[in-house]
């Protein structure tokens, strides 16, 4: 890391600030001390923290908590990366306005996920306030918990980056931890095991040796990232040319026709290149294969396949531990991610699991309220969202 960059975080937030990488000097991630992201950002500590992403691909913020930050914070923050997008879980009508452009409705008080949570273990774990922004998608294992519940062990996710396949993808995701597991249950010492995956979980022609890096996964409620951009550049010359050339069909449903988006990603500030989404070839049964154009189905899955293999490397790989209090920023463009094996119900709060995520696309703005056009909102954040105040 240049001094530069040392020196300009001090410059901007104060001799107190500090940066440090997360594992390696030369590899993705940077943690950050001694900023307030409770307060608004002036235009140029906006600018910086964009580029420390830019640069370093995911940057945790230690310790908001202790800034009475909140959930309504995140959100302002999210503005400055893009336009956030509201969660379709958010909404109690959302299957009528798909059909019928119905006014969207905000499930009420009783029905939401923040009312579950507070319910769990009353006194004890309560939503911070912010949590029922629309924009807001309440990451937990606290639904039906409670003293008197019975655990419920579940395995992690695919791999994956968020919302990919639309014209405008998502470029930028962010958790606030307020609740990470501290109990360690299992025999081995850890919060969980890793259960067997369901027949069909990926194709069954998966290469062996990517089916057990995809299995890989962090047991304490870490989530796995692994970095794209030092994937695409451990290839050679003539392989990145031929990786450049490349569009890729991707689709939500497999009777979609989709959209032709490149395979590598250009960063239009830096000029960075990274490997965007180079997964969801063979994701079995519930989500629509991607396709390399020019490719058949079988191809374009052997094809992606070798790519997703070399971005799992352990050399490309970082399992971030979530501190409550922190907030975690990650590239969708430049990180896959990968939620980890989990108790989605628990009897404990030990083992509890609570953070808020918001997600954004479009371009960054380094003064806020942002200036979107209107016509783009509506095309492009499903639903049209706007934060109110920021």
């Amino acid at each position: 890391m240049s001094e530069a960059v040392e020196q300009d975080l001090k410059q901007l937030f104060g001799e107190a600030s500090t940066i440090e990488p997360l594992t390696d000097e030369d590899r993705m991630g940077r943690r950050v001390g001694g900023v307030d992201l409770s307060r608004p950002l002036s235009p140029e500590q906006a600018a910086f923290i964009v580029s420390l992403l830019d640069e370093f691909n995911l940057v945790s913020f230690a310790s908001q908590d202790k800034n009475g930050m909140d959930v309504h914070d995140l959100e302002r923050v999210a503005n400055h990366f893009g336009a956030p997008i509201p969660h379709p879980y958010n909404y109690a009508n959302y299957a009528d306005y798909v059909k019928t452009r119905a006014a969207l409705v905000q499930h009420p008080i009783e029905s939401r996920t923040s009312t579950a949570v507070n319910q769990a273990f009353p006194g004890v774990i309560e939503c911070i306030p912010g949590a029922d922004s629309p924009a807001v998608y309440i990451v937990t294992n606290l639904v039906g918990s409670g003293p008197e519940a019975e655990p419920l062990h579940v395995g992690g996710q695919h791999w994956h980056t968020d919302i990919e396949f639309q014209p405008v993808p998502l470029s930028t995701s962010m958790f606030y931890v307020q609740r990470a597991p501290a109990n360690r249950n299992s025999d081995e010492g850890t919060w969980v095991t890793n259960p067997p995956r369901e027949e069909g979980f990926y194709h069954p022609d998966s290469p062996e040796g990517l089916a057990e890096l995809r299995e890989r996964l962090p047991l304490n409620g870490e989530t796995a990232y692994a970095d794209t951009a030092a994937a695409y550049l451990a290839f050679n010359d003539d392989e990145r040319q031929m990786l450049d050339a490349i569009m890729v069909r991707r689709r939500l449903k497999v009777d979609d026709p989709g959209w032709l988006i490149p395979l590598v990603h250009t960063n239009p500030r830096t000029g960075r290149k990274s490997l965007h989404s180079p997964v969801w070839a063979s994701r079995g049964k519930r989500i629509a294969p991607a396709e390399i154009d020019g490719m058949s189905p079988d191809e374009s899955r052997r094809f992606l396949d070798r790519l997703e293999e070399q971005c799992l490397q352990p050399e490309f790989r970082y399992d971030h531990p979530h501190t409550p209090g922190d907030v975690t920023i990650w590239s969708n463009f430049a990180t896959l991610h990968d939620a980890p094996p989990n108790l989605r119900v628990v009897n404990d709060p030990g083992d509890a699991r609570l953070l808020y995520r918001i997600s954004c696309k479009g371009d960054v703005a380094y003064q806020l309220p942002r200036n979107d056009n209107p016509a783009w909102i509506e095309e492009n954040i499903v639903p049209p969202y706007v934060t109110a105040t920021v």
